[in-house]
């Protein structure tokens, strides 16, 4: 009887050291998703890949929706697989993607052909509202990615890291959040582990979106900034009124409650106040629905003209996601020296700026 129970006990402690994954920042990891994102734009040979992350490239999908690709890869050693989101090219609708950054509601359907019709869920909160090209990206990129991994869990296989740099980063996020969304839903296994690295990530969504996106990821999400980086502060936010919460008192209903219980005239000269503050904001997610909503999508539809113009949401109030890790060359004369080259905008973003400042940084 003791003996079976102390054998019960020794796989029981087994199984529970047996995890590689952890909810921490591992620069080793980072490092990976670095190598890994440059292989996904210029294929490395075999043996290089390896030799820089134990990972093999198992799977390298065809080029689809918005010119979008992944690759699958596998840490043979530590179980561990990961989903590897392309970034940007130069062809096709790559990135007009980028530029299609009206926002859309974080659930809801979309007709991504004529035989895909697509529901999603990224967001309990309705009011979380999401880049229109990045999610419309992750959809498409979803069809492929969801068979890779039901045949993964159908094998028991429980660990994935979720990486992409620049526009990868970005669709990182909502392909997690889908994931995130599925496991509350009991479509996913609650023990399945999912650990996200948005390298070089700009902004996903609202501040609702971000807030959801957290409270699910917890301490499993990462975002790697280099704080000289220009693209982390895109897309550009405008917040309006309608953007607080509802009890807010600077929501638009709680100041127009307010502005109602001054004495007129004060009250005219109130609200003059109040729609100069007002109007610009409102103005400018007209302005983005218009010109990086329709009028973008006009030129996305002539190569995807089965793809469906979804609804736009009347906000543009991007918002930083997930926990994180700052990068800084600043005060790094030697990084400075090496990286910032004003002539060339992407220097400070491309992986080779990173992976410098997380060796230097780690040291």
């Amino acid at each position: 009887m003791f003996k079976r129970i102390f054998i019960l006990l020794l796989l029981s402690s087994t199984s529970s050291f047996g995890q590689n994954l952890k909810p921490t920042v591992d620069t080793k990891e980072i490092y990976n998703s670095l190598q890994i994102a440059t292989d996904i734009q210029k294929t490395y040979p075999n043996d290089s890949l390896y030799k820089l992350t134990g990972y093999t490239n198992i799977y390298r999908s065809p080029e689809m929706g918005l010119t979008n690709q992944w690759g699958l890869y596998h840490d043979k050693q530590n179980n561990v697989y990961e989903i590897a989101i392309r970034g940007s090219v130069n062809k096709g609708v790559s990135w007009l993607a980028n530029y299609y950054a009206a926002m859309i509601p974080s659930s809801g359907e979309i007709k991504l052909d004529n035989n895909t019709k697509v529901t999603y869920n990224l967001s309990a909160d309705k009011r979380a509202t999401v880049h229109a090209g990045w999610t419309i990206a992750s959809l498409y990129l979803m069809q492929d990615i969801q068979p890779k991994i039901d045949s993964l869990v159908k094998l028991n296989q429980k660990e994935f890291i979720v990486s992409g740099h620049s526009q990868g980063a970005a669709i990182a996020y909502l392909i997690t959040a889908n994931l995130l969304n599925q496991q509350l839903l009991g479509k996913l296994p609650k023990d399945l582990v999912i650990k996200t690295y948005a390298i070089a990530p700009p902004k996903p969504g609202n501040l609702y979106f971000s807030y959801q996106y957290e409270k699910l990821a917890g301490a499993w999400s990462y975002s790697v900034i280099n704080t000289q980086d220009w693209v982390p502060e895109l897309p550009p936010t405008s917040q309006t009124f309608k953007d607080f919460n509802e009890i807010s008192p600077l929501s638009e209903g709680e100041v127009k409650k307010a502005l109602n219980k001054v004495p007129w005239p004060k009250r005219v000269f109130a609200k003059n106040i109040f729609n100069s503050l007002k109007n610009p904001p409102q103005k400018s997610v007209k302005s983005y629905n218009k010109y990086l909503g329709s009028f973008v999508f006009n030129f996305i539809h002539k190569q995807l003209p089965e793809l469906e113009e979804p609804k736009y949401s009347q906000n543009s109030n991007y918002s930083r996601c997930s926990n994180p890790v700052i990068l800084d060359g600043i005060l790094n004369d030697n990084y400075q020296e090496k990286f910032h080259k004003p002539d060339n905008i992407m220097t400070h973003h491309l992986p080779p700026a990173y992976l410098y400042l997380l060796e230097t940084t780690n040291k």
